[in-house]
C-alpha cells in the first residue's frame, strides 16, 4: 500500500510540475496581430468607345452623348483600387485607310494632324488638357479610393486631307494612366 501511494504521489508531482511548467511557458508567449492591405492601382472608365463618325476637313466633335452638344462631364472615371491616384491620357496616330493622321502634340490641328483635348476639370474646366503620344499629360491628381472623376474630350479634324486619302475608316486609342498621388 505504501508503494501505491509513493507511485501515486510521484504522479500527482508529476503532474503538477508538467502542468506547473506548461502554465508559465505559455502565459509567457506574447502574440502579434498583423494587418496588410495590397496597393492596387485600378481604375475604370464609364465609356469605352468615340464613334465620332464622318468628319470634315477642320470639324469639331464632342465626346458626348448627342453628336455636336458638348458635355464637359460625359464619361466618368472611377478610382477601383486601394489607394489615390493621379490620372494622365495618352493618345495614338489615327490609322487606316490609305492615309493615317499624326496626333497633335499642341492640341491644334493642322494638314493631316488632328488634335484631341480633354476636358481639365470635373465637368467645369475647359479644353485644356493636351492628349499627345508623349510625355503624358495629367486629367487629374489625388482621385481617392472609390471617387468619381467626371471629364470628356474635344476631337478636331486634320485642316487638310491628303488628296490620296480613300476615305476609309480609322481608328486611334487614348489610354487612361493611372498611378499612385
Amino acid at each position: 500500500m505504501r508503494k501505491i501511494r509513493r507511485l501515486g504521489l510521484s504522479l500527482v508531482l508529476a503532474v503538477l510540475m508538467l502542468v506547473g511548467l506548461a502554465v508559465p511557458a505559455l502565459a509567457g508567449n506574447p502574440t502579434v496581430s498583423i494587418t496588410v492591405t495590397a496597393q492596387v492601382i485600378s481604375i475604370s472608365n464609364s465609356e469605352a468607345n468615340w464613334p465620332i463618325g464622318i468628319v470634315t476637313v477642320g470639324q469639331e466633335r464632342y465626346f458626348a452623348a448627342d453628336v455636336g452638344v458638348e458635355d464637359k462631364d460625359y464619361s466618368t472615371i472611377t478610382n477601383t483600387g486601394s489607394v489615390a491616384v493621379s490620372i494622365a491620357l495618352q493618345g495614338t496616330d489615327i490609322e487606316g485607310g490609305s492615309w493615317d493622321w499624326a496626333i497633335s502634340a499642341t492640341g491644334v490641328a493642322a494638314s493631316e494632324t488632328y488634335a484631341l483635348n480633354a476636358t481639365a476639370g470635373n465637368g467645369t474646366g475647359d479644353y485644356s488638357t493636351i492628349v499627345k503620344k508623349t510625355p503624358f499629360n495629367n486629367l487629374t491628381t489625388g482621385l481617392a479610393v472609390d471617387a468619381t472623376w467626371g471629364w470628356s474630350m474635344l476631337f478636331k479634324a486634320p485642316t487638310a486631307f491628303n488628296a490620296d486619302d480613300d476615305g476609309a475608316s480609322k481608328t486611334s486609342t487614348l489610354t487612361l494612366v493611372a498611378s499612385k498621388t
